[in-house]
């Protein structure tokens, strides 16, 4: 089994928050994958699958392409292994919340880190990542670094819903962490390796979440380097 991970400059170091969720499901599932990182001008010119983004798993000579899949395929291809889900209803939940953190989480983070994964990315990719991002933002990445605290400032309006469930549960699938956790893990996980922003306060309910997400799995979520303490 292997997994395609997307890294910059740092070779030893996935920022990417879809592969984070596929690398938290595959731990909850109690498998263990080969890392392979890939920039992101490599991923196109990959000649086992064709795809333009990651995560890539592959698994038996199957490549699965998209994090969502390769969720799906661990449920289907491992069910004597813990569920990520909980069953169909959860599964259904799951799939409906992957497209709710995007648009309500992702993208109104994405203006506060893009000018700080620029600057990390592999020096091939800073061409294709300038003028693919700039068009995404209708600004340059300079200018996008001016305006990051008050992007900021519209992400963590985001986290209400989120420090109110955690002060009831533990995690957001309950007493145990499953699929949903890991989505909004990847997020944090994400910005945690990308930039010194900080995102939540240690008197958020989030804060102590990500702490008992980060002891998960042998402590899988503390190998990336932090480019903050928060």
């Amino acid at each position: 089994m292997k997994l395609y991970e997307l890294v910059g400059k740092d070779k030893s170091q996935g920022f990417s928050p879809y592969v984070w969720r596929s690398k938290m499901a595959l731990a909850h599932k109690g498998l263990e994958a080969e890392r392979a990182p890939v920039i992101f001008t490599e991923i196109p010119k990959l000649t086992e699958v064709e795809a333009r983004t990651v995560p890539i798993l592959e698994d038996g000579g199957e490549y699965i392409v998209d994090s969502w899949r390769i969720a799906c395929h661990l449920e289907e291809n491992y069910p004597d292994k813990p569920s990520l889900f909980g069953g169909e209803m959860g599964r259904a939940q799951a799939n409906l919340f992957q497209y709710v953190a995007v648009y309500t989480l992702l993208l109104p983070l994405f203006p506060a880190l893009v000018h700080d994964i620029f600057l990390g990315i592999d020096d091939r990719d800073r061409d294709y990542f300038r003028k693919s991002r700039e068009a995404r933002l209708g600004k340059s990445l300079e200018e996008a670094a001016e305006q990051k605290h008050a992007a900021l400032g519209a992400f963590q309006k985001q986290l209400r819903p989120y420090n109110a469930t955690l002060k009831t549960q533990d995690f957001f699938c309950g007493a145990a962490p499953a699929y949903i956790d890991y989505i909004i893990y990847g997020l944090f996980q994400w910005a945690r390796g990308v930039s010194a922003l900080q995102l939540i306060g240690p008197d958020d309910p989030l804060f102590d979440w990500r702490g008992r997400m980060d002891g998960l799995f042998d402590g899988l979520g503390r190998t990336i380097t932090p480019r903050s303490d928060r």
